[in-house]
């Protein structure tokens, strides 16, 4: 989902994004989960230039 409007800074965009996170042989953690979407999220922010509204 992309949203542009009033409530954004003009030229920025904001996006909604769904991951699946799993391992076929045991539950995740909320630990373990944490630490994956910390890495996503620096990984946005590093390569893209992303930012968490």
């Amino acid at each position: 989902d992309v949203y542009e409007g009033k409530n954004l800074p003009e030229g920025k965009k904001s996006y909604a994004l769904s991951f699946t996170i799993q391992d076929n042989t045991k539950t995740l953690t909320d630990a373990q989960i944490d630490k994956i979407m910390s890495k996503l999220q620096q990984s946005f922010e590093t390569e893209l230039g992303a930012s968490l509204r």
